[in-house]
């Protein structure tokens, strides 16, 4: 297998942990006992969700531009007071970017 594709095969196992976590940390949200002291409340928690099963979704079946598409719902994830998982999918963005 060479590089690329081994750091797709990264970057895609990655984003799945990382939509994984924000789905925990969201639903988390949702019940008010999220991990961040900031946050939109309901609202947070059911954007977070919903970005969350995109990154889902873009890890299973990537697009064209899926580290780009992982950039901004990363940095929607930790805006939504969604950290660790936007954390990890920003570093999956950047594995992505590398390739």
């Amino acid at each position: 297998m060479s590089e690329i594709q081994e750091t797709d095969k990264t970057m895609r196992a990655l984003a799945l942990c990382g939509g994984v976590i924000a789905v925990i940390e969201s639903i988390l949200e949702l019940i008010g006992s999220g991990l961040m002291p900031y946050g939109f409340g309901v609202l947070s928690g059911v954007l977070g969700l919903l970005f969350a099963v995109l990154v889902i979704f873009l890890a299973i079946r990537p697009i064209h531009y899926t580290p780009v598409f992982l950039g901004i719902l990363g940095i929607a994830l930790i805006v939504l007071a969604v950290l660790i998982g936007g954390i990890v999918v920003l570093l999956a963005m950047f594995l992505g970017a590398l390739t």
